[in-house]
């Protein structure tokens, strides 16, 4: 049997909307996105900074090395190196985000935690 013409074009994983950095998954995506939001909502509340290190602080004896990797950033660094970290489409953003404590309220709200699926999954920017 003869494989149909455009059988064997390459389908792209991910749709042309969805603005990958090389080697992001839908996962990765999702959680640059927040971190785009934590971002802006840090710039505007820089105090929110104080919340996610007692969040960590909290839980300090019971942390894994990225989370002591986040309180030390969240000692030291200035609310700009944060945010540009947060923001970053780099490898090192994409790890940090990973184990990033602004999760949740009130880094988040749910629903703009919704919008970030929905855009992943059904499409639009």
């Amino acid at each position: 049997m003869e494989t149909p013409h455009g059988a064997s074009d390459e389908v792209p994983m991910f749709p042309p909307w969805l603005d990958l950095p090389p080697g992001y998954l839908v996962q990765d995506w999702m959680q640059w996105q927040r971190g785009k939001i934590v971002a802006s909502r840090l710039r505007q509340d820089p105090n929110l900074v104080l919340a996610a290190r007692q969040r960590l602080e909290d839980r300090k004896s019971q942390l894994y090395r990225p989370h002591l990797e986040w309180l030390d950033l969240l000692e030291h660094a200035s609310i700009e190196q944060i945010c540009e970290l947060l923001e970053s489409p780099s490898d090192e953003g994409q790890r940090l985000r990973s184990s990033s404590p602004f999760h949740g309220s009130p880094f988040i709200t749910p629903e703009e935690n919704e919008d970030v699926r929905q855009r992943a999954y059904a499409g639009g920017s």
